[in-house]
């Protein structure tokens, strides 16, 4: 048993040669996977941007078909159609000024 001790402790002990590789197979992997991210992120982004389209696109009809639906939810549709398409610069600045 003891022997079989020995030996276990042996392999697990790795030259500086094969640390270097898993380090560097590691690094790869990490890159690849980095990549991943980004095309997901901007696949991500493609598809909330159809999204918005078309949600947009529901709004427009409910203000075309505005005699069918209540008064109020029909404000809170323009507000939320201008709300979506009205710049959000000044915002985005007074973010950034506050997180220096």
């Amino acid at each position: 048993m003891e022997e079989k001790k020995e030996v276990n402790q042996e392999k697990k002990k790795l030259s500086y040669e094969e640390l270097e590789n898993a380090a560097r197979q590691i690094s790869v992997q990490a890159d690849a996977l980095y990549k991943e991210n980004l095309q997901l992120k901007q696949a991500l982004q493609q598809e909330n941007m159809g999204n918005l389209y078309a949600e947009l696109n529901f709004k427009f009809k409910v203000l075309e078909y505005s005699n069918m639906f209540n008064p109020d939810f029909v404000g809170s549709i323009i507000e939320n159609i201008e709300e979506i398409m009205t710049p959000k610069r000044e915002q985005d600045n007074k973010e950034e000024g506050k997180e220096e």
